[in-house]
């Protein structure tokens, strides 16, 4: 029988009572039910008696939920898009290793970067970001270390706590990540990148377009959307192949309606949607005959791949 406790290890696991994820989480656990029986979202394990038990992994969903909720995502689409970004592109371990073992290598992950920005080492920070670059496949840092950390830190910050921490990290991705992205080179093709995410969710951009410099494109990115006019202007002046929209929220309806059908039918290139829109509005952005990309995850560099080909039928 499982004793349903705080930090009891079970099979290499350490489960937590409902109580204890919702102290976590900040979710009451009538909406913690409520997410397992009428979505599906929570699958925790139970005791012989019934109690609820959830892993850590379990946590991290919750967490994951309640931040795309915020972003105005209906918590009946929320599955999807999770789900679709908790896809691997590799094996982070050999397939003798467990999902658990996988898990604690991910928290330690974590948990040193957190420590770096804790402590406001830069310096330090430097040189985890640097091995966590050098050993994780881009899916898994992206969206089980990079983000979940920042979101971490975002969360407190508004709350009023952290916020010097927050900044720190902040500042420290959006610098490392420009710089990633601005590295050029001559002869491989050009999209422009623009974000329709408020400034302060620029890193979320800035980490999907990991996945576009990965298809060995040159990137050109915009933080807002400018002017249409201004925009035609520099998709062909620029000799860019593709414009490419970020958004990780439902687009508004104006830029769903007028802008969008209006830039598409006076490019000569493609335009594509990537981010959460792309879940949240398919159907809208399909009767704009606009591309959908899809989420920051390994199938995107692909994509864009056959986009630029002429192949892409999304």
């Amino acid at each position: 029988m499982i004793n349903s406790v705080p930090g009891l290890a079970l099979a290499n696991e350490t489960l937590y009572p409902i109580r204890e994820v919702s102290r976590l989480s900040g979710v009451n656990s009538v909406t913690l039910r409520a997410w397992e029986r009428r979505y599906g979202l929570l699958v925790p394990q139970r005791t012989d008696s019934g109690h609820r038990l959830y892993s850590m992994r379990d946590i991290e969903r919750v967490k994951a939920i309640v931040s795309w909720i915020a972003r105005g995502v209906p918590v009946s689409k929320v599955a999807s898009i999770i789900d679709r970004q908790a896809l691997p592109s590799l094996s982070i371990a050999p397939v003798a290793q467990t999902d658990s073992l996988a898990d604690e290598q991910l928290q330690a992950a974590r948990e040193q970067l957190i420590a770096a920005v804790a402590r406001g080492d830069l310096l330090g920070l430097e040189r985890v970001y640097g091995q966590l670059f050098a050993r994780w496949p881009l899916t898994q840092l992206c969206n089980d270390i990079l983000l979940p950390v920042w979101r971490q830190y975002r969360v407190q910050a508004k709350q009023g706590g952290a916020s010097a921490s927050w900044a720190l990290l902040d500042g420290f991705l959006r610098g490392r990540l420009l710089q990633r992205i601005a590295f050029l080179q001559p002869d491989r093709a050009s999209v422009l990148l623009v974000s329709l995410q408020p400034r302060e969710e620029e890193v979320e951009v800035l980490l999907a377009a990991l996945f576009l410099a990965d298809a060995d494109i040159n990137i050109a990115y915009l933080s807002c959307l400018p002017a249409p006019e201004e925009l035609l202007l520099m998709c062909d002046g620029g000799g860019h192949q593709a414009l490419l929209l970020f958004s990780d929220r439902a687009l508004e309806a104006g830029v769903l309606t007028r802008q969008l059908p209006r830039l598409n039918q006076q490019l000569e290139c493609p335009v594509a949607a990537l981010g959460a829109c792309c879940e949240l509005q398919a159907v809208e952005l399909q009767q704009a005959n606009i591309s959908c990309l899809g989420l920051a995850q390994r199938s995107l560099t692909d994509s864009v791949q056959q986009l630029l080909a002429g192949r892409f039928d999304g």
